[in-house]
């Protein structure tokens, strides 16, 4: 067995044992944040009250963070291979938890078929993404009434809390291609027990995301577009049996990277249960400095009669602005892949009804370590 230093993941330094089976890597990384940023109180809505008064705020401070294990095995046939990913976590919290967990095998000619939890190919990255925040991190609790919605279709790429499949195949080093579901109970899409303000229903069902990509990565470019669709009727409903998991987006990105320059453009729709939702963001990072602006739409056709303003987002029309930035201190006191990052947000969101304007801001001290 040999024993050796090397880069399992490409943010990663790890150390590698080599034997006639395959290759074992172990790496890993912390992530330490301290976070000043504000909040609407009790996690209301961020419009207005039925008097149309202005809701309070809260101001926050809180550090979070984790401790990540990022464990790779690889084994190789002269045609095909097998690999698999582990990446269970420590949150400064006290709670445990994993990011990656997957299987995966295939072929050297391209085709590979991935089971467990992962995230599928991105739609719309957001470039030095220090501190943007939105609700969600997975495709778990990412809507929630009472909110702007910034959809990003990420419904359904992966990491939610049940299961998942992808099969993929490249052709050369320019095209690939990719089919990603995502199955089970889809309720946990939404961050709360109401939707538009209707109760949403406990007895919900699996339901069945497919998830299909194609990219072309021509030299330094990258021009993708894919969609997701819940396949599965009634998979979610509301008080009303109303079908609320009937859900379709779609999304396209154009990318350049070269020499330390990095640009996206990114473009998502959604339509839903008397719902639609556009998004569009630009984002760029230069000799570590990160700058990006996303700004979103929502058009809610109809909420429940007689529903809290407190709680809900009102019909119409509602937009949001989200300017962000960050700066990356590599290297710190000199040791090797310690980086301190430094970033911040301003979102801006208004309402068509008349709700009264109001508007989000944060700050974060990252501290990042990778072994």
């Amino acid at each position: 067995v040999m024993l050796s230093m090397g880069s399992g993941a490409p943010a990663m330094a790890d150390v590698t044992y080599e034997g006639e089976a395959g290759t074992l890597s172990v790496g890993g990384d912390v992530e330490l944040n301290i976070n000043a940023y504000n909040e609407h109180e009790g996690g209301s809505s961020l419009f207005r009250t039925q008097s149309g008064e202005r809701l309070g705020r809260d101001d926050r401070f809180n550090q979070d963070g984790r401790i990540l294990i990022d464990i790779n095995g690889d084994r190789q046939t002269s045609r095909h291979y097998a690999r698999f990913k582990l990446q269970p976590l420590w949150n400064t919290s006290g709670d445990t938890g994993v990011d990656d967990a997957w299987f995966a095998v295939g072929s050297h000619a391209g085709s590979e078929l991935k089971v467990g939890r992962f995230e599928a190919f991105d739609l719309f990255p957001l470039g030095q993404d220090v501190f943007v925040q939105y609700s969600g991190s997975t495709s778990n609790s990412l809507y929630s009434d009472g909110q702007s919605y910034v959809y990003q279709a990420r419904e359904g790429r992966g990491r939610g809390d049940s299961g998942q499949i992808a099969l993929s195949h490249r052709f050369g080093d320019t095209m690939y291609t990719e089919v990603a579901t995502l199955f089970g109970d889809r309720s946990d899409l939404f961050d709360g027990d109401t939707y538009h303000g209707y109760d949403i229903e406990d007895d919900s069902k699996s339901a069945a995301i497919v998830r299909p990509v194609i990219a072309w990565t021509p030299e330094s470019w990258t021009f993708a577009v894919g969609m997701e669709a819940n396949l599965v009727n009634d998979s979610v409903i509301d008080e009303r049996g109303e079908d609320i998991g009937d859900r379709t987006g779609y999304g396209a990105r154009v990318s350049y990277g070269h020499e330390g320059f990095d640009f996206n453009l990114n473009f998502a729709h959604m339509e839903a249960h008397e719902e639609s939702n556009s998004t569009v963001g630009v984002n760029t990072v230069w000799n570590n400095v990160g700058v990006g602006y996303i700004y979103a739409e929502n058009d809610i056709d109809d909420v429940k009669s007689g529903a809290s303003m407190k709680d809900i987002t009102p019909a119409g029309v509602n937009k949001s602005s989200t300017l962000y930035s960050s700066y990356r201190f590599a290297n710190v006191l000199g040791i090797n892949q310690f980086d301190t990052y430094v970033g911040a947000y301003y979102s801006e969101v208004d309402h068509d009804n008349g709700a009264t304007e109001t508007d989000r801001y944060g700050a974060r001290v990252r501290l990042k370590y990778l072994f």
